[in-house]
């Protein structure tokens, strides 16, 4: 399975990672860096709802569909250690990206949509902000879409790992029903500040799976990991904050439906 797919550089286009049916079922994810002589992108929804997230320079969206003509201008980001606004689109939509002040880089993620949700700019207050974990797994969980927005499928999000911490942890899947746990593939998608940091992550499943795999992978600023299955876990470099976009979308849409490692869930209790 080819699981992590390196940052595809910074030159402005637009870089499909995954498209949905493929190494996902649920989820599709694109990266758009805007900038130079590409400073707008238009594209249609078709059936997908979208995430929107950026990392750099501001933008504008316009978003039009059966709820009119919406559109939104999203700042600059000021920091990856901090909240940053989401956008929701809903499908069947037609989408506009433009840069307003040099290079922007947006993240698409996309799931399977339905009729009648309004597109949204989620920021500020609508942002829920939680300091998770404990010692060196504390991290700060931003989740943006979940309850807040009536979407069909998408719950979406941020994790900010300190310098030389891990998130999560204790290691989670979210791949069955049962016990609490709901199917849901996820997509996280990371950066690195400064930028030339890294970080590691696995992902795995228990030795007994039908079809068991374990899998790791030195993490770098703009790279992406998709996550079919399995646990989880990430670590951040000592001296590198790492923060990554995490979008999640399957057969359920349960924010908190995981089931951690039972071999490492005593750390909750330690």
């Amino acid at each position: 399975m080819q699981l992590h797919i390196k940052n595809p550089g910074s030159q402005p286009g637009v870089y499909p990672i995954s498209r949905r049916g493929e190494a996902l079922k649920y989820l599709s994810f694109t990266i758009c860096e805007l900038g130079g002589g590409f400073s707008e992108y238009s594209f249609d929804s078709g059936d997908e709802e979208l995430s929107l997230d950026s990392y750099s320079g501001a933008y504008a969206v316009e978003c039009e569909g059966a709820h009119g003509v919406w559109s939104v201008e999203v700042p600059a980001r000021a920091s990856l250690r901090e909240a940053h606004p989401m956008v929701y689109l809903p499908s069947h939509s037609r989408v506009t990206l433009r840069a307003l002040d040099g290079a922007a880089r947006i993240t698409i993620g996309g799931a399977l949509g339905k009729d009648g949700v309004a597109p949204a700019l989620i920021g500020g207050s609508q942002i829920v902000a939680k300091t998770v974990g404990k010692d060196n797994w504390t991290r700060t969980v931003f989740t943006h879409i979940a309850d807040n927005i009536p979407a069909a499928h998408l719950i979406c999000g941020e994790t900010v790992n300190q310098p030389g911490g891990w998130s999560s942890c204790p290691p989670h899947k979210h791949d069955i029903f049962g016990a609490g746990e709901v199917p849901m593939e996820e997509v996280y998608y990371f950066q690195t500040d400064p930028p030339q940091g890294f970080g590691f992550m696995r992902v795995y499943t228990n030795p007994d799976d039908a079809d068991p795999f374990d899998c790791a992978y030195p993490v770098q600023h703009g790279d992406t990991v998709l996550i079919p299955r399995g646990y989880h876990p990430v670590a951040a470099c000592p001296g590198y904050t790492l923060n990554y976009t995490w979008i999640l979308a399957g057969e359920g849409r349960t924010y908190g439906a995981w089931a951690d490692d039972p071999r490492h869930a005593w750390i909750k209790q330690g």
